[in-house]
This record gives C-alpha cells, structure tokens and sequence, in this order.
C-alpha cells in the first residue's frame, strides 16, 4: 500500500494520480475544488485513476493546504547545464592527411574537398545531422553521407529465455522502419551485426535498471568512454521484459538510449508480430532520443489520449503519430503535422542533436 496525504495535487497537465496496478490511499488531499478529483477530462479538479477497490481517496480536503510543495517559478525555462566534452578527437585516422584537418586525403577528394585546402572538420556539419565530417569519415565505409541526413540505431538483444522466439528484430520489419524515415529524406542505418556492433546478449528475465547501465558499458561502450559510438549511434536494448515495456534512458551523459520489453509487448498485443512491436515501440522511443518528449507537444505520451472519455483523445485524435499513445502499435510512422487541428509535425521537429546534446525544457514553448 502507497500512502500520499496531506498533499496539494492540482494543476497538472494530464495527471493528478495515475496508477495501473498499485493500491494507494490518496485520501486527504486537495484536488484543485471542494468536490475532489475528477475521473475524466472535463472538471476543474485535478484528474485522478478510477479504481474504487485499490484507491482510497475519500475523504478529501476541501480547502489547500498552505506553505507546502515547491516554489518553483513555472515561467521560467530549466536547462541541463551545459558540460565541455572531455574527449573532442576521439576520431583519429591512420590514412594520409596532406592538410591535417582531421580527415584523410581519400574522404575530401570522394566528396568534393580539397586534400591540400584545411577545413574545420570537427564543426563542419552540411546536411545538419548532427553529425560532423569526422564522425561521417568514420562511418564512411557503412553508407554515411555528409550532405544527407543520417541517423544510425544499434540494437542489442537478450537471448530469450522460453520457446523459439527471438528478441532480435526481423529484416522485414526493420526495413519498414527504414522506409519511413527514407520518405523524409533521411537515411536510417540499423545495426544489427553490420555496421561494427549489435549483438546477442546473455538471456535474462528480467533487465533492470541497475542492468540497463552494465549492459550500456559493456555491449554498447565495450568498457570505453572514448567510443565514438556514443556520439554516432543511438542505441536500443531488446529484451524479455523490463521495468517497464519500453522507455528512454540517459546513456553516459545524455538520452541517447532505450530498452524495449518485446515480451511485455506480446503478452499485451497478442495479435501482433513480436518484431513489430518491438520496431514500433523502437521508433517511438527514437523520438525520443531526438527530442520529441511530452514538454514538446502535449501529444505526445500523453495517457489520456486513449480513453475516448477524456478530452484529450478528442483533441489530439488529428495527431496520426506512432507517439500518440493511440496510435502507437498502428503503424511505424511520425505525423508530418498535416491533419489540422491538434496535430503535430514531428519530422519537421526532429532534433538531431539531443541525443548528443540533451537538454530539457519547461515550460512547453
């Protein structure tokens, strides 16, 4: 049983309380009104889960309580405080550099650089992919081009425990990930063996989060903080199950990561290919490692938009993206904003340097 009483819970955008399966006793709490929490959309009181035989919120105060909670200044923006990057040429190539500006001879003349002219390289970034002409040298040999957008996702993989499932996602499905973010023009390397990692990781029942940091360090890092991987790839963990069915994670020091339960997913959407919801449920989360989180749009992993009783699934029904919770085992597809009101253009939001450079914000600009 979770105890939170005496409590002021208003004013939240989505959620007073929210809960799928825990027993809680909410009571004496102020809810925004003298009526108590609301159990849909439509009230002024803060909205709160129903669950009469696991949560208690009788009775509830009928007046705030005064000098508690944080005295935040909500007009203000927080920012994650800007750190010097400890490892700025990590990149170091061994072929000849007539200009020593960080890149060999062969790169420049393949794409339209003078080898005897210096170019600041390690800056240089034509396409705005985040990525600059060093880190497009070095995946030069896996298809990257400095003068179109790449985004390059490895994935890792726990063996599973039980039957003849795999959690390492199919070709196919893969390819209908890729093909989505081809439409927009970007070109999306999945790593699964190829591209220098994704690999098969020891089964387990369970990945937790003390286990997500060990697997980062040891499959993704190879116990080296200097990896440029950190700074090139994203990076996915598929597995059984873990704290929750899917979710991003900081890496070393910025949200470049997610874990995936594909297990999890196929307990709950049995209909569905055990692939493809791990690649929908991928996608989803790549959002999130370039930027698209609740504080952007208040579309986006927003509860209530699953509930046609809440207004919020009204309002946000027009945002056809697999990061509206509605429709996100739907299809493998971000909404270029284009169905009206309440709908949001993601692809033209992608920021393709918070997963290298995270910082978040509030309140939503």
């Amino acid at each position: 049983m979770f105890t939170i009483s005496w409590s002021n819970i208003y004013g939240n955008e989505n959620f007073g309380l929210f809960a799928e399966t825990s027993a809680i006793d909410a009571s004496y709490n102020w809810w925004g009104t003298k009526t108590g929490p609301a159990h849909h959309g439509l009230a002024r009181a803060d909205r709160a889960t129903w669950g009469p035989r696991e949560i208690t919120y009788r009775p509830w105060l009928t007046f705030p309580m005064p000098e508690i909670g944080p005295d935040w200044a909500l007009e203000k923006t927080f920012q994650k405080p800007t750190y010097i990057d400890p490892w700025p040429e990590q990149i170091i190539f061994s072929d000849p550099d007539t200009d020593n500006d960080g890149v060999p001879d062969w790169w420049e003349t393949k794409w339209g650089y003078s080898p005897d002219v210096w170019d600041d390289h390690q800056h240089l970034d034509s396409d705005n992919d985040s990525l600059n002409n060093i880190e497009e040298c070095y995946m030069d040999s896996h298809g990257s081009n400095p003068f179109e957008k790449d985004l390059f996702l490895e994935f890792d993989w726990t063996e599973i425990l039980q039957g003849n499932n795999t959690n390492k996602p199919a070709s196919t499905d893969i390819a209908e990930m890729i093909d989505a973010f081809a439409r927009q023009n970007i070109t999306l390397h999945v790593d699964t063996g190829e591209l220098g990692g994704g690999e098969g990781l020891p089964a387990q029942a369970v990945v937790s989060y003390a286990e997500i940091i060990m697997i980062y360090w040891d499959y993704f890092l190879h116990n080296d903080l200097n990896n440029p991987r950190q700074r090139i790839f994203h990076y996915g963990i598929l597995c059984d199950y873990s704290e929750t069915a899917g979710f991003a994670v900081m890496g070393w020091n910025h949200l470049n990561a997610f874990v995936i339960g594909a297990q999890s997913l196929a307990d709950n959407h049995p209909k569905s290919s055990r692939s493809w919801l791990s690649l929908a449920a991928s996608m989803h989360e790549v959002g999130h490692t370039c930027g698209l989180i609740a504080t952007k749009y208040k579309g986006i992993d927003n509860r209530a938009t699953i509930k046609p009783y809440y207004k919020e699934f009204w309002i946000y029904l027009p945002y056809k993206s697999i990061l509206n919770y509605l429709y996100t085992y739907s299809f493998m597809d971000y909404s270029d904003g284009s169905h009206g009101r309440g709908d949001f253009n993601d692809w033209g939001n992608l920021d393709f340097s918070f997963f290298k450079n995270t910082r978040f914000e509030y309140p939503i600009t």
